[in-house]
């Protein structure tokens, strides 16, 4: 029979605390620092509001990063955690009494209450958890106390929801006491609002990622256009399936002006690390205004899906701020119609940075791809490469994959399978493609140790999905 262990002081003093909501209230000046994060968390579980915003105001910690305990958006726990801080704000609280300088509302995992919840079995100190307060980066100080929040936002309706809406109200409203830190703000829907409003209430030096994850037009992300440009310590762009308006498609003079007013604002962007378009329709034979006024090198480009002209792939070979590139993604852009030898020059100047490549659906010829194999050699630092959806014979694909010999860090490759494995219409002969694809495997394995390596078909008609062939197996699902 085995013997409970008996609940420690703590614990004891925690569960009288929850008993009565006007004992905890009353005792929170007097309260040890040791037992605020296990209180609160019981009580913020609890919904226990009244309580809630008393200790708030009374937190002993710079930080109270309580996005880690919401599983979802609840008005009521919002406003009470924002009256505690108007509890704070308002009152004439002594200097040594007010701790609390950071309300962290982001959705993720933080180790301050793992560690609090092992001071529950006495595995921490107070002096350890002194060391793990977290350090948060405040773009405008001013001269008097000023209280942050912290908040990532993810917006996956047109319309901001109640939650959002009372905290936008709340924080216009103490403008000067407050300062909102947005670090990621991403759209995952058309806004019904003007999206510069959110700018109202975020401090747009604070964004270091931002996303356009749905299809806006040239009007909308225009609206937003001002506000990009306040973002000067933004990291990471991503534009994706940006259109005409309907209204602007017969007004070529307003189209200029709206793509001219987006543009403008990348000049701004000093620490713009990480580029990513898809299906962008102003691109074409902009690419060196857009490119040209960055200030800093870029570590990854993304231009997928989108349209070229031949002088935009020319300045790119020759843009100096892509040429310390890590990531360079081309998917979908048609290299058919373009100077082949414009993508060998480029490689050539990523030899010694360029660790992703990807060029899928390029519509990349036997012609083409022996002209960029020299350059492609050299790129010594690469780690994964993407050539699915392009046309290449069983001979070209050979010598790709002679060329990559000396790639000694490759632990990813994606190649398609060879023009020889389909009929006169497009179908995929089964057993040529096992036989062409295990030669090609062969290959590899005779020069180096692969480790990840794909030959992948076009779209089966049959079954609708691709053949794939890999170390392991051959997967099709219409061949099983």
């Amino acid at each position: 029979m085995s013997l409970q262990t008996p609940p420690t002081l703590l614990q004891l003093a925690k569960r009288s605390l929850l008993k009565d909501e006007a004992l905890a209230i009353s005792a929170l000046k007097d309260l040890p620092m040791e037992l605020f994060p296990p209180l609160f968390k019981s009580i913020f579980m609890n919904k226990q509001t009244t309580i809630l915003r008393m200790m708030v105001a009374a937190w002993p910690f710079p930080c109270l990063p309580v996005g880690a305990l919401m599983k979802t958006s609840n008005l009521e726990i919002l406003k009470a955690l924002l009256d505690g801080l108007d509890l704070l704000m308002t009152q004439k609280v002594p200097p040594n009494r007010w701790k609390l300088q950071e309300l962290d509302l982001r959705d993720a995992r933080h180790n301050f209450w793992d560690v609090w919840a092992g001071i529950e079995e006495g595995v921490c100190s107070p002096d350890d958890i002194s060391k793990m307060e977290p350090v948060v980066y405040h773009p405008t100080p001013g001269k008097k106390q000023t209280m942050t929040v912290l908040m990532n936002l993810s917006l996956v309706s047109s319309n901001l929801d109640n939650y959002l809406n009372y905290f936008c109200w709340w924080a216009k409203q103490r403008k000067g006491a407050l300062q909102v830190i947005c670090q990621k703000l991403k759209f995952w829907a058309i806004p019904d609002y003007n999206p510069l409003e959110l700018l109202e209430v975020i401090e747009p030096v604070s964004i270091q990622e931002l996303e356009i994850n749905t299809c806006w037009d040239l009007k909308t992300l225009a609206l937003l256009a001002p506000g990009l440009g306040q973002m000067e310590n933004l990291q990471k762009l991503t534009l994706k399936e940006i259109c005409v308006p309907l209204a602007w498609r017969g007004d070529r003079e307003i189209k200029k002006a709206g793509i001219m007013k987006i543009i403008s604002q990348f000049s701004k962007l000093h620490k713009l690390q990480h580029l990513y378009f898809n299906d962008v329709c102003f691109l074409n034979k902009r690419l060196e205004q857009l490119l040209g006024c960055l200030e800093s090198p870029l570590e990854t480009l993304s231009i997928t899906l989108c349209m070229l002209s031949r002088t935009d792939m020319i300045y790119l070979s020759q843009c100096p701020k892509v040429h310390q590139l890590k990531h360079l993604d081309l998917s979908g852009v048609t290299i058919f119609n373009l100077s082949h030898s414009v993508l060998g020059i480029l490689l050539e100047r990523l030899a010694g940075t360029l660790q992703i490549l990807e060029l899928k659906g390029c519509m990349i010829v036997d012609f083409q791809i022996s002209v960029i194999l020299p350059a492609l050699s050299q790129c010594s630092q690469l780690t994964e490469v993407n050539f699915l959806k392009n046309f290449l014979s069983l001979s070209s694909l050979r010598m790709l994959l002679q060329h990559t010999a000396n790639l000694k860090q490759l632990t990813r490759e994606l190649y398609p399978a060879p023009d020889e494995v389909y009929d006169e219409i497009g179908d995929i002969l089964p057993d040529r493609f096992e036989q062409h694809c295990s030669e090609l495997m062969n290959t590899i394995k005779v020069i180096r140790q692969p480790k990840e390596v794909y030959f992948v078909s076009n779209t089966c008609i049959d079954c609708r999905e691709c053949c794939v062939y890999s170390r392991e197996a051959i997967l099709c699902s219409c061949w099983q």
